[in-house]
């Protein structure tokens, strides 16, 4: 049985279903996999790693099978619900960061500014290396 996956864009490529399905780890290892595995689209052998694929596509390789598919209706809700929660969650934390920098005292605010100069005035380069 082929394993389902949903995509929320018109297509996908191929190389970005090896990626996403971790069959290979990074996109500069599908031109070495496709050159050494075979590779299966709806039955014929494809081994271009820009190859477009679309809802209905079948994709078989190293004994896995993928069929892609649209996003329901309850997986768009589904992403939509998490996007939400946590933009809240960020508004939340940069609320809670003002606040702090908010609370600290005048005193504080200048020697963390002084901190900084001091900082940033540090030689660098070979001649501080000794």
């Amino acid at each position: 049985m082929a394993e389902r996956l949903a995509i929320t864009t018109e297509y996908i490529t191929l190389q970005q279903l090896l990626k996403i399905t971790n069959i290979i780890h990074s996109g500069g290892q599908a031109k070495g996999y496709l050159a050494e595995q075979r590779v299966l689209l709806n039955g014929e052998e494809e081994q271009r790693r820009g190859k477009k694929l679309y809802p209905g596509d079948l994709i078989e390789t190293a004994g896995q099978a993928f069929t892609i598919d649209r996003e329901s209706a309850e997986e768009l809700a589904e992403r939509e619900e998490k996007a939400a929660i946590l933009a809240r969650f960020q508004k939340q934390q940069a609320k809670s960061a003002k606040a702090k920098e908010k609370a600290m005292t005048k005193a504080a605010r200048s020697k963390r500014l002084e901190q900084k100069k001091t900082s940033q005035k540090r030689p660098t380069g070979p001649s501080s290396w000794n």
